[in-house]
């Protein structure tokens, strides 16, 4: 279960706590999320920013999103080039934060500093737009470009007659549903495509009419849980919240006798990933919850846009082929299925060979509503220790990735445009040098496919270790490195 509590817990909205002067609890904050009335946390301190977000060059609905919780690693990471906003933030000063719902990452280091400072020159020498650049807008219109050109050739073609080139087809565009998820939605959910909120919120909405899935769950998901608790289990949604899973993923996850077999059966079961996020993105409206993550109200559009878009998407994907082709229902229905099967294989292997691998690390927390627990290591050191990149260079394998072989580069710097990466990954891999950090880099997609494969298998083992969770909230989490069995 995600994280619940009693509001009448909390005293008067407005308040802030009077055991200590000046501060309030993390439940307080959670309950100041709309427009009227958005209050978020960074480094300890809350900030009243309802009289910014209008002015907000990002927009407001990325604030209104992250609002009620804090947002620390978040603003850093996505002002990663400038020091302004931090200026702006003290105007709207609140009070101290006594307590958090998540873990804090309590270590600090110059390492992402010193490699903000690094682009930053990089950007300002060549004088490029860290977020926008003639290239990302061709890949989009390639994206939906292809979306829409195998979505004729598997229905409204008829070469020779031939069942098996429009199951060609079909295998096509479940690949060109995955890439649209990794381009036009993944881009919009990072801000990392031009500087116009309004492109990003319309263009990444085009995912719930074109996909069935929804722009909202997935930065509540992805954003706003993922990018910041990555691999700690109880906190990065990614990871799954029980006790019992398909897949043990994790070393603070129980072993149960089926996992000995995971790594064959658990890849088989990737296809249904496609049909998982497009039914469970209603607990994100009705529930308020994605995973362990809060989500505060929906603003309209996305209520909108949510529901419409599933009728949309079951209009123009089965009704349009059913009513103006000329392919029999039983056939349109059998391709729809292909399409799914390829649509969620691809998208599940290139998330998880990005995280679920040999040699990463892994974390725990306690489950909420424990508070004050902290982890041990800067975020920013972090996100290269538990992250794989593979196939540094091939311009071909970046496109159909979406850029995430440079994953690293994507977690550290996630609204820098994707066609970046290239260009500043040896900058990061020289500064990771320089601090001891160890930065993996898989010479191939293969290569990471089998990685992640082994470490499924190894997880299964019985001699795999088996980690308690910690249950004293301040306790401090230390990261554990998954070595390869010999």
């Amino acid at each position: 279960m995600g994280v619940q509590f009693d509001k009448s817990e909390v005293n008067d909205k407005s308040s802030v706590n009077s055991k200590q002067a000046n501060t309030c609890t993390w439940k307080e904050l959670a309950l100041h999320n709309t427009e009227d009335d958005c209050w978020v946390a960074v480094d300890g301190k809350v900030y009243d920013v309802s009289e910014w977000l209008n002015k907000h060059p990002g927009g407001k609905d990325i604030i209104l999103m992250s609002s009620g919780r804090d947002v620390t690693n978040l603003f850093q990471s996505y002002h990663p080039l400038t020091d302004k906003p931090s200026q702006v933030l003290k105007k709207y000063y609140k009070c101290d934060i006594s307590n958090t719902e998540f873990p804090r990452y309590v270590s600090k280091s110059p390492f992402y500093d010193t490699l903000r400072n690094r682009l930053k020159t990089y950007f300002a020498k060549n004088n490029l737009d860290p977020q926008s650049s003639w290239k990302i807008y061709t890949r989009i219109f390639a994206t939906y470009a292809i979306l829409f050109a195998t979505f004729y050739l598997t229905h409204f073609t008829n070469f020779f007659n031939s069942t098996f080139l429009s199951i060609i087809f079909a295998i096509i565009f479940g690949c060109a549903e995955a890439l649209f998820g990794m381009h036009i939605l993944h881009d919009s959910c990072h801000a990392a495509v031009s500087h116009s909120p309004m492109l990003w919120r319309w263009m990444g909405s085009t995912f719930d009419y074109l996909i069935g899935g929804s722009y909202f769950s997935w930065i509540h998901q992805h954003v706003l849980g993922h990018h910041i608790y990555t691999n700690v289990r109880n906190a990065d949604p990614d990871l799954g919240e029980g006790e019992v899973d398909f897949r043990r993923v994790s070393p603070y996850q129980r072993r149960e006798w089926y996992h000995r077999w995971q790594h064959i059966y658990a890849p088989l079961l990737y296809c249904l990933l496609s049909v998982k996020y497009r039914v469970q993105d209603l607990d994100v409206f009705t529930k308020r919850l994605n995973g362990q993550i809060r989500v505060g109200p929906a603003p309209l559009f996305y209520f909108v846009s949510y529901f419409v878009g599933k009728t949309t998407f079951l209009f123009w994907r089965l009704c349009i082929p059913m009513l103006f082709s000329s392919q029999s229902i039983a056939k349109i229905i059998g391709l729809f299925i292909v399409t799914e099967i390829v649509h969620g294989y691809y998208l599940t292997i290139n998330f998880q060979v990005s995280h679920v691998a040999s040699g990463l690390e892994f974390m725990a927390t306690p489950p909420p509503p424990a508070a004050n627990s902290e982890i041990n290591e800067d975020w920013a050191i972090l996100q290269v220790k538990t992250t794989q990149d593979y196939a540094h260079g091939d311009p071909i394998t970046a496109y159909l990735t979406g850029g995430l072989n440079y994953q690293v580069v994507h977690h550290l710097f996630p609204s820098i445009s994707q066609t970046y990466y290239p260009a500043i990954a040896p900058i990061v891999v020289e500064t990771c040098k320089e601090y001891g950090i160890p930065y993996m880099v898989l010479p191939n997609f293969i290569s990471a496919v089998w990685s992640h494969i082994s470490y499924l298998r190894d997880m299964g083992l019985p001699s795999a270790p088996v980690l308690s969770v910690p249950v004293t909230p301040t306790r401090q989490t230390r990261p554990v490195k998954h070595n390869k069995e010999a």
